[in-house]
């Protein structure tokens, strides 16, 4: 049985406008519905494999979190850094490890949160070092340095960060001790 009407379509695949027989047709040929089944196979297959990794991850993330002892790679992956990162902290002696062979090093669970809680508190006697020393009786604002020791603001700069000199911003002015500045221009 032949249908008499002709209906003006565009094909899902190819995008090209082709006169169909039918209401539901959807491809201008065999060809185009051929290579869209396959490229619907194909996204499928890519779409599980995806899938199948990110539940690996997971799977992976919470087998770690149950261990108390981790391989360089799991503390890499647990800390969201690369392996590299990691053996350069290890030998800085940042975080402790154990090297039991040239490819068996293991990290304590303990020993990763000890290093972030050195540096956390580390951080905080930073803080109350800044905000008890430096204050306006005591401290030159950057451009009463800059006058007085006739220096430019970008050689301030890197005289403080190469000393490692604390400074403090207070609104829109940052201070820097006039005992610190005073020993390096003497």
């Amino acid at each position: 049985m032949s249908s008499n009407i002709s209906v003006k379509r565009t094909c899902s695949f190819c995008n090209k406008l082709f006169e169909a027989k039918t209401t539901r047709t959807r491809y201008c040929s065999h060809i185009c519905n051929q290579k869209d089944y396959k490229k619907n196979l194909k996204l499928d297959k890519i779409e599980k494999s995806n899938v199948e990794t990110k539940n690996n991850q997971i799977g992976s993330i919470i087998d770690i979190n149950s261990k108390d002892f981790l391989r360089v790679k799991e503390v890499a992956v647990l800390l969201n850094m690369s392996s590299k990162t990691i053996y350069r902290l290890i030998e800085q002696k940042e975080i402790n490890a154990i090297n039991f062979s040239t490819r068996k090093t293991l990290v304590r669970r303990k020993d990763i949160e000890t290093y972030f809680d050195d540096n956390l508190n580390m951080i905080d006697r930073d803080n109350v070092y800044l905000q008890s020393e430096i204050n306006w009786t005591n401290s030159y604002t950057i451009n009463e340095a800059i006058e007085k020791f006739n220096i430019s603001n970008g050689a301030l700069y890197n005289l403080i960060k190469r000393f490692n000199i604390p400074k403090k911003k207070v609104g829109k002015y940052t201070l820097v001790k006039k005992d610190d500045l005073n020993i390096i221009f003497q």
